[in-house]
Order: C-alpha cells, then structure tokens, then sequence
C-alpha cells in the first residue's frame, strides 16, 4: 500500500457499514468482525470518504456543517486525523 500523499482521496471500503445506533455513530468491519464508534466530528469526515475529496476539502466540508462554519485550517489536524485511524484500521480502500 502507498502512503497518502497531497492528491489522496480516502475511500472507505465499500463492505464497511455505517449506521447510527441510539446518540453514536458505528461503522462495522465485516473482515474483522470489530466496530468502531464515531463521534460527530469523526461521522462526517466518515461520511465524505468517498474517494472524491482529500482531506483539505473534507475539512472544508466539514467546517461548514458547524454553526458558526469553522475554518478548514482550525480542524484539518482532527480530519487528518480520524482519516489515519480509518486507514490504520483498515477501513479505507
């Protein structure tokens, strides 16, 4: 596998399910037989890894979702973040 570079566009693997579950956010790893809880912030860039976006763009996505919008440039460590945590865990494709 390649490390991600500045073109990466993260895809989440497309057997992953993604479902919210009471007031939590999962998404279920069928190779693994493991869930993994998301919080808010971790759903949506979840939600965005479509293989279309990079990170930069996600957290711009991102940000406007908040009230008031927040600057890509104040989150883009935390979507850098839980999108490195979904690659570890072997979620993206």
């Amino acid at each position: 596998m390649t490390s991600p570079d500045a073109t990466d566009r993260p895809r989440a693997r497309s057997d992953v399910l993604f479902r919210q579950l009471d007031d939590e956010w999962v998404v279920y790893d069928p190779k693994r037989d493991r869930v993994h809880a998301l919080n808010l912030s971790a759903a949506m860039v979840w939600s965005l890894c479509t293989g279309e976006r990079g990170a930069a763009e996600i957290a711009e996505a991102v940000g406007e979702s908040f009230t008031p919008p927040q600057p890509a440039a104040h989150i883009l460590a935390d979507v850098e973040a839980s999108i490195a945590r979904f690659r570890a865990e072997g979620l993206l494709e």
